[in-house]
């Protein structure tokens, strides 16, 4: 590499020239933004100046090796397919590469294949994404943890209930009121309510994670029934579930549970608090399907638009950050989010995800 420019041989070993300065401009202006680039002899002839910073290898290691390098057999392999089939632009999402801390960095890269001179030149650009992915991450478990403080004082009373319960049976033993056993089948009882309103508050309150593992629906289903079922808010409101016990799908369970939580109260704010919702769940297209249908107002084409814009809301106390994070944990499952209008009244928000057949 020259210092005021680069030499490139193509392929007829015909040497063409390319300002360097230009591309240092570039790339000073733009430093979450690294690249290479390489010939149609598959060298890397150019590493932009902030690269170095991202990766274990040096400028002078990379310059005149081959551009896998860089890259794991997988993305290797989806590079040469895609340019032996296209002309295109290749967008490769969750690109991971180690500093020379052994730090790893999530990159999305954007590879453009230009025709300069009588060669291919290929610019491969790599956009750092580790701190929007930590910023996700942070919005995400807020949104979280103020669910589960929204959820905990309505499970107050609910918990208050079997302490109160305990409480009185204890005091009869303490007096010396003849045991039955009727009275440790009910305390039994009431310890496993307690067990279950606990657990499923910290499976909300839980860190992020990517552990996925096969569940039935209907259980689920079940828990999120549970929860609301326990909140002040949701005592007019009547969830109508239809679900074949059978249906499984690999997924982390507190997460679609949250995405259930904030679908299901979304639906009855919609209806102020009052009617009923229907939750039905069946299998078409090799997706299992939720279909959430209130009987509120209905919902508009405008406002459907604008649904996933951050901050955006129709609610007086509302984030507008709800939905995001309903679509986030959602893109974690691969899963999609539809929302209609119903012809009668009301709307229904519908969850597609991947059918899931047990091993």
């Amino acid at each position: 590499m020259c210092r005021n420019s680069i030499f490139v041989e193509n392929k007829d070993k015909k040497e063409i020239t390319i300002p360097v300065d230009l591309l240092n401009w570039y790339y000073e202006t733009n430093k979450d933004l690294a690249t290479i680039m390489w010939n149609d002899d598959d060298r890397i002839f150019y590493v932009s100046p902030y690269f170095q910073e991202y990766i274990s290898h040096t400028k002078t290691e990379l310059c005149g090796n081959h551009w896998s390098i860089l890259f794991n057999e997988e993305e290797q392999n989806k590079i040469k397919n895609h340019f032996s089939k296209y002309s295109d632009q290749l967008l490769l999402p969750d690109v991971r590469l180690k500093n020379e801390n052994s730090i790893e960095i999530e990159f999305d890269i954007c590879i453009s294949r230009l025709f300069i001179k009588d060669m291919f030149v290929y610019i491969c650009q790599f956009k750092n994404e580790s701190y929007i992915k930590k910023l996700e991450k942070m919005v995400v478990e807020s949104e979280k943890l103020i669910l589960a403080a929204q959820l905990s004082a309505g499970l107050v009373h609910e918990i208050r209930n079997p302490l109160t319960s305990l409480k009185g049976f204890l005091q009869l033993v303490q007096s010396g009121v003849q045991q039955k056993e009727e009275y440790y089948r009910v305390m039994i009882g009431e310890i496993d309510k307690l067990e279950k309103i606990t657990t499923e508050l910290l499976q909300m309150a839980k860190p992020l994670k990517k552990q996925m593992k096969m569940e039935y629906v209907k259980e689920l289903i079940e828990d999120v029934a549970f929860m609301l079922d326990t909140q002040s808010s949701f005592k007019d409101v009547n969830l109508e579930i239809k679900c074949d016990p059978t249906i499984q799908i690999v997924c982390n369970a507190s997460q679609i549970k949250q995405v259930l939580i904030n679908l299901i109260l979304n639906a009855a704010e919609a209806m102020t608090n009052r009617g009923t919702i229907y939750l039905h769940t069946y299998i078409k297209n090799q997706f299992v399907i939720m279909d959430i249908i209130d009987e509120g107002e209905g919902i508009t084409p405008e406002v459907i638009n604008e649904l996933y814009e951050p901050f955006f809301t129709t609610k007086e106390q509302g984030t507008g950050l709800g939905l995001i994070i309903t679509q986030h944990l959602l893109d974690l499952h691969q899963a999609k989010l539809e929302v209609r209008p119903n012809k009668q009244k009301g709307s229904t928000f519908t969850i597609l995800l991947p059918l899931s057949h047990p091993s």
